[in-house]
């Protein structure tokens, strides 16, 4: 969890971050007011009238700093980081799975409905005040009460990029992504065509590495486009709320910026970071002083975000090449986010665990992957603690040459017409689940998908041969409840002459041997993960034999997986020496060009628990060999 911490007495401000992160919205360099007409001039009083509306304003937040409930919390721990006057705090070990805002006291409510009585009174005096109208918009928002929002802002006139930003504010705050995006888009334009200036900064919202590459992009509008289109929670959900909410944080920051705030500081650099990059706080505590319990030791206040916020900007690389970023490379839990949201739609967001192998169909591209929500916890080594998977902060494992990584020769075979769906087991909970393979193409931003039901299956989906980000997600809109996998790939076209051999697939043990991948793809494991003495079943396509061409088939396992196939370029290597052959034989050539399937059963019980990589060698007379490898994980 993640909050803010602020203390009264000179030094650090702490803001102790008790719920996880909200995601941050970037600068905004326009100036916070509209221009000095649109407030009524005819009346000599609007100055004055509008310093009682900030009174009013500041009587309330104070009000409601001074009575803000205490926590008895462990706050005194060192800072995670510093922002400014504010230190971040990321809570461990609190109970998030049914955390929820907490019920705000009654007499806040009361005096709630007060201020915005005297707002509006005086706003009744200077109705084209853009600060008075913006802290009733705010005020109503706290109580939900849009409906109220949205006619109070339509009346400020039409063509004004604040009251565009507001009204797309308060759609973004009702769910009504795509309509919110469509009014921040128009707010934009406006405010070019006012001189305002730009609407959005990214200096902030990214990390100083991915700045640096957002900096260096040709182009810039492409960079954040592309941005954008990644950072969507889920492609199963219309609209990009990752965005809009990006948007709707540069509107808080204006609502604030010369507003009272419940910090009780001044306004500053820091709490415009703090916002933009995590959002509004959820709730709110006063730090009571651990050493005697007393309320008036300390004036801090800490606030606090959504338990359940992460990280769902992409991966550095991503904003140069998406289809660069490796398997594993793409996490949204990291144990301190640069940033963080909570999709309303679907706080509970997690890992999904796919197996996406990479097929050639003509000129075409077919991708297959078997998915299922990952487990709570994995045991890899009987020797080792059980490890949760979904903890581990992967971005320092970012050095590899990523040329290496997925490089392929590509395969040919007969098009599949029709995209295809193979679900392969009914749904674990009674609410209804979506699902869907996606594949983004890195360069046009076009989303090829194939849509199912269940929170496990597999899917088939063909596309043009080129560079993609490929997307497997689960959805329950009932339980509020997502899962998620992303990474890159690519293929680039086959020369003629030359052979090529697929991804593996690693299938479930048992049965009778698939003849084609269409067999096979029910039966493909959502993680290759394999119980000790448990038979397993691997799968491949040769594309580019001649007929009769016959071939050596050398199959072994290696120490290490992930890590291994990083190093000496993912699913492209040779085995190392010493490393075990499991299986040696010769395959017969095929008796017709084409696309040749193969399978085999194996079982492993001599493995230790742990991560290997399964490796398959082929060598075809005068040709050069062709070697093809996944990770596989071996448990008690």
């Amino acid at each position: 969890m993640l909050a803010f911490v602020t203390t009264r007495p000179q030094g650090i401000l702490p803001i102790a971050m008790a719920a996880i992160l909200t995601v941050a919205a970037p600068t905004v360099a326009v100036p916070y007011f509209l221009a000095a007409q649109d407030r009524n001039e005819s009346n000599p009083d609007s100055v004055s009238l509008l310093q009682e509306a900030k009174e009013a304003q500041a009587r309330f937040e104070r009000f409601r700093e001074e009575r803000i409930p205490p926590e008895l919390a462990g706050y005194g721990r060192g800072c995670d980081d510093l922002i400014g006057r504010f230190c971040l705090r990321f809570e461990d070990g609190e109970d998030e799975s049914e955390w929820s805002v907490p019920e705000e006291p009654i007499e806040f409510g009361m005096a709630r409905v007060r201020v915005l009585d005297d707002l509006r009174d005086i706003h009744d005096q200077i109705p084209r005040d853009s600060w008075i109208l913006g802290q009733r918009v705010y005020y109503m928002g706290e109580v939900g009460d849009w409906r109220a929002a949205e006619n109070l802002i339509r009346r400020c006139g039409g063509g004004n990029w604040w009251c565009t930003s507001l009204l797309g504010f308060a759609r973004h705050a009702q769910g009504n992504w795509d309509a919110a995006a469509d009014l921040f888009a128009l707010a934009k334009t406006q405010m070019a065509d006012s001189g305002e200036g730009d609407f959005l900064s990214l200096e902030l919202l990214l990390d100083p590495d991915a700045y640096g590459v957002y900096e260096r992009a040709p182009d810039k509008a492409a960079a954040e486009e592309r941005l954008w289109l990644l950072s969507d929670p889920l492609y199963l959900v219309d609209g990009n709320d990752r965005m809009t909410e990006q948007y709707a944080r540069g509107v808080l920051v204006r609502l604030r910026r010369e507003a009272e705030n419940p910090y009780g500081v001044e306004w500053g650099d820091d709490i415009e970071e703090l916002t933009l990059r995590y959002g509004a706080e959820r709730a709110w505590e006063r730090q009571r002083g651990l050493a005697t319990g007393n309320l008036q030791d300390t004036r801090s206040i800490v606030g606090r975000h959504h338990p359940k916020s992460q990280e769902f900007l992409p991966p550095d690389e991503a904003l140069d090449d998406p289809a660069q970023v490796a398997p594993g490379d793409w996490t949204l839990e990291q144990r301190r986010p640069w940033t963080g949201y909570a999709p309303p739609y679907a706080p509970d967001l997690n890992a999904l665990e796919t197996q996406i192998a990479r097929f050639r169909r003509g000129d075409s591209l077919l991708v297959a992957g078997a998915f299922a929500p990952e487990p709570e916890d994995v045991v890899v080594d009987s020797r080792r603690q059980t490890r949760n998977p979904r903890g581990v902060d992967v971005r320092a494992q970012r050095n590899e040459d990523r040329g290496d990584q997925q490089a392929r020769l590509n395969p040919f075979g007969r098009p599949v017409e029709v995209p295809q769906a193979f679900i392969v087991e009914e749904p674990v909970e009674e609410a209804p689940v979506q699902s869907g393979l996606f594949l983004i193409d890195s360069e046009s931003g076009e989303r090829h998908e194939v849509l199912g039901e269940g929170p496990s299956g597999a899917f088939m989906l063909q596309v043009p041969n080129g560079r993609y980000v490929v997307g497997i997600e689960a959805f329950s809109p009932d339980a509020k409840e997502a899962w998620r996998h992303r990474h890159g790939l690519w293929q680039d076209p086959l020369l003629p002459g030359l052979a090529s051999v697929s991804d593996l697939l690693i299938l479930e043990g048992g049965g009778e041997l698939p003849d084609n991948l269409d067999e096979a793809l029910p039966t493909a494991m959502p993680a290759a993960r394999i119980r000790v003495g448990d038979a397993f079943k691997v799968a491949w396509e040769l594309y580019g034999l001649r007929i009769g061409e016959s071939a050596s088939v050398r199959i072994g396992v290696d120490q290490g997986g992930t890590g291994v196939l990083r190093r000496l370029g993912q699913f492209l290597r040779v085995l190392e020496p010493g490393a075990p052959v499991v299986m040696t034989y010769e395959d017969a050539g095929p008796d017709v060009l084409g696309t040749v399937f193969r399978s085999v059963q194996l079982n492993l019980p001599d493995l230790e628990p742990g991560e290997y990589t399964l490796t398959v060698e082929i060598e075809l007379p005068g040709r050069e060999a062709m070697v093809v490898a996944r990770p596989i994980i071996i448990i008690p």
